[in-house]
């Protein structure tokens, strides 16, 4: 069920075990301002080892001001 103010992304490999190494751009989010004010954008997540275990994934929140 859809939650107002929320995202959810969900990104998967079918067919790949061996995982993914590197580096680069996996999802991005466009907002279009509705007016003036202050707002913090926090991002959470859960990845999956090769084995399946779940694997916390770290994100810093981002202060953000439309004039």
């Amino acid at each position: 069920m859809p939650v107002a103010g929320r995202v959810d992304i969900v990104i998967t490999r079918s067919g790949d075990q061996a995982g993914a190494s590197g580096t680069g751009l996996l999802a991005a989010l466009m907002f279009d301002a509705v007016g003036t004010g202050n707002s913090t954008i926090t991002v959470s997540g859960v990845a999956s080892s090769p084995e399946g275990s779940p694997v916390a994934l770290q994100f810093t929140p981002v202060a953000v001001t439309v004039r």
